[in-house]
């Protein structure tokens, strides 16, 4: 029996054609497509660089089967793709029948994104799949300024991850599986490698709760760096919403304190009436008064009104160990879908991007746009990112989506990344790639 190679480690479809990347000690191989079932044929490819290839010629929305055949004996595991108008740059693709990351599942998402000093562009994404294993992280980096994307890193017991830098090293903070232990990672840049730092908050599952987060920002301020956590689990009805800090070396757990956790109010002023699924996925953000609080995601579609209202909890910055308390309910576009806000010092504005959404169609999230705010209470619409809900894209709100949104500053330009389901995903939350973006704020 043939001995099945290295997998492909990145895939980026797009018009009638499909980028593939393969690891480094890869020698001479052919390439062979099947589609709709039938005999694989070998086919023709251009090498881009030492790991990266081109087949062209292909057809949109057709499901094809890409196998690699060393020269020497041995196969690749075969990959479906789907060619198609892809939007931005695709950093990376998994096809919803592509078997390559199980257990963990098929679904790319919680996208994060960085710059280092160097210029250099990282972008990590994990793979999920309901009740699958949910626990791998893919790492990918940019020198191009996001024109071109490399496969970089894996790393095995990382979900909900994010990025960041802290004292010139790079860090991913995330949960080992869904619900699972928070822990923290500390890459090795000559290695590659992601060691296991230390393990911040002991974790559950989805039946007894745990710590729940998404790619939320870590900030750094009054000498601690801060990040918003919830408790508890979808199948539990809901979470208490708080926040970890830390000093020091935070490669140590001892530095880590958890605050506690608030459950939400419905009694609480400002709330919409009826039933609401509380808050999850905050950002911890500064005030201009110096406040610190956590700006949070408001599930509230069966209610009246069912969107366009979010909120956010009062944080006590000299007590990290404080319960956070209520703070206030404001209005605010797309609190139906995670998104991230980050403070600009030079437009002295905050800013995010999120899904418009609207009454009839609460939760969709074909639609992006980008909003500022000069104190985080008044939100002005900036421009529309990205639009399928009205230019005639051939799927609808419940097949395509741009979602959980990360982003960085970079000169007069935003870089984001978003959680992309188009071009035959299960859904518009089963997204099937994970998409580069860039558009001028000031």
């Amino acid at each position: 029996m043939n001995r099945v190679l290295t997998k492909i480690t990145r895939m980026s479809p797009g018009e009638r054609r499909i980028i593939f990347e393969v690891t480094d000690d890869m020698g001479e191989f052919e390439a062979f497509i099947s589609f709709a079932g039938g005999v694989f044929e070998k086919v023709k490819y251009k090498k881009i660089n030492k790991t990266t290839f081109e087949i062209a010629g292909l057809e949109n929305g057709i499901d094809y089967i890409i196998e690699l055949r060393a020269v020497g004996g041995g196969k690749m595991l075969p990959r479906p793709f789907r060619c198609g108008s892809y939007p931005g740059t695709v950093v990376n693709y998994i096809h919803p029948d592509d078997k390559t990351y199980l257990p963990s599942g098929m679904c790319p998402a919680s996208p994060s994104i960085i710059k280092t000093a160097s210029g250099r562009l990282y972008v990590s994404h994990d793979i999920f799949y309901f009740d699958f294993a949910q626990n791998q992280t893919k790492v990918f980096y940019s020198d191009d300024k996001g024109a071109t994307w490399h496969y970089h890193s894996g790393i095995e017991g990382c979900f909900w991850g994010k990025l960041f830098i802290y004292k010139k090293k790079i860090y991913i903070l995330g949960n080992m599986h869904e619900y699972g232990d928070l822990v923290l990672y500390k890459l090795n840049e000559k290695t590659y490698y992601w060691n296991k730092a230390c393990t911040i908050m002991t974790g559950g599952n989805k039946y007894t709760g745990g710590p729940h987060k998404a790619a939320m920002p870590i900030l750094e301020y009054n000498g601690r760096i801060w990040t918003a956590v919830d408790f508890g689990s979808w199948h539990l009805k809901g979470h208490a919403n708080g926040v970890i800090s830390a000093n020091g070396d935070i490669t140590k757990a001892s530095n880590w304190t958890i605050s506690g956790f608030l459950d939400y109010n419905p009694e609480w002023p400002g709330t919409p009436f009826g039933e609401s699924s509380g808050c999850i996925e905050g950002n911890v953000v500064v005030a201009p008064d110096g406040r610190l609080i956590d700006f949070l995601r408001f599930g509230i579609d069966k209610c009246e009104p069912n969107y366009g209202k979010a909120l956010y909890l009062a944080l006590d910055k000299d007590n990290p160990t404080a319960t956070p308390e209520f703070g206030k309910v404001i209005d605010f576009q797309g609190n139906h879908t995670k998104f991230c806000i980050y403070y600009d010092q030079a437009t002295k504005k905050y800013w995010t991007i999120v899904n418009r959404a609207d009454n009839e169609k609460p939760k969709r999230r074909n639609e992006l746009i980008l909003m500022s705010s000069p104190d985080v209470e008044k939100w002005t619409i900036e421009k529309t990112l990205i639009d399928y809900e009205h230019t005639g894209w051939y799927e609808n709100y419940e097949k395509a989506g741009f979602q959980y949104v990360d982003f960085l500053f970079y000169d007069d330009y935003i870089y984001y990344v978003s959680r992309t389901a188009v071009n035959g995903a299960i859904n518009y939350h089963d997204s099937n790639c994970i998409t580069f973006h860039t558009t001028r704020y000031k």
